[in-house]
């Protein structure tokens, strides 16, 4: 842990809301460019309400730069585009550490243009490219394709194959001279049924009995 004589960090406070970070390093490198290690700017937030100010830390080489920054900056009235007045104060870092620069370099960095499969890739990219057909067109010929296999296969189901069944079991049916199916039942020799003649005799003797009662 630094001194309170060895302590190189300050902070700068009460920066303008609107400073920028190369407009802060432009005044700070006009007399002190080779003379810190380490620079990291916070910008400020301007809201209805309230105003965050900017502030800046800075990590110098000696003990003595920082007394001579201090001399140079704190007070130092900053004027923004709209007149107003912002006097800087410039005072010890709470932390005294600095984040450390990882200059360690990595082993696998530029080894990916040696690796087999960014080679493959590379392979693959430089290859001319094979439009597929739209979906419109793959659609058709999956209808059509699905359409074909239909024809081909007949469909059948249990309740089909019952009813071919049930058919074969009772025999062809007869036809007529004009194509069409007998539904009326015949005897064996082309007569009527007896249902027909039994209907027949039934009007006889309706007939036969309203002959009676005239007389």
């Amino acid at each position: 842990m630094k001194g309170a004589l060895d302590r190189t960090k300050v902070v700068l406070r009460h920066l303008p809301p609107s400073l920028s970070e190369a407009a802060l390093l432009a005044q700070i490198d006009a007399a002190f460019a080779d003379r810190y290690n380490w620079f990291s700017f916070r910008p400020g937030k301007i809201s209805q309400k309230h105003i965050s100010y900017s502030r800046a830390y800075i990590d110098f080489k000696r003990p003595d730069d920082v007394i001579l920054f201090a001399e140079f900056f704190n007070g130092h009235v900053f004027v923004n585009e709209k007149g107003s007045q912002f006097k800087v104060i410039v005072e010890y870092a709470p932390s005294q550490r600095v984040p450390r620069q990882w200059s360690k370099k990595d082993g696998r960095d530029g080894t990916i243009y040696k690796d087999s499969e960014y080679l493959e890739f590379l392979e693959l990219l430089s290859k001319p490219v094979e439009n597929l057909p739209s979906a419109e067109i793959q659609l058709e010929k999956r209808e059509a394709e699905r359409s074909g296999a239909a024809k081909d296969i007949p469909i059948s189901t249990p309740l089909m194959d019952f009813v071919r069944q049930k058919r074969a079991a009772k025999g062809p049916r007869r036809s007529l001279s004009n194509g069409k199916v007998s539904r009326r039942g015949t005897s064996s020799n082309g007569s009527p049924s007896s249902g027909t003649s039994r209907r027949g005799s039934g009007k006889k003797r309706v007939s036969a009995t309203l002959v009676l009662c005239t007389f």
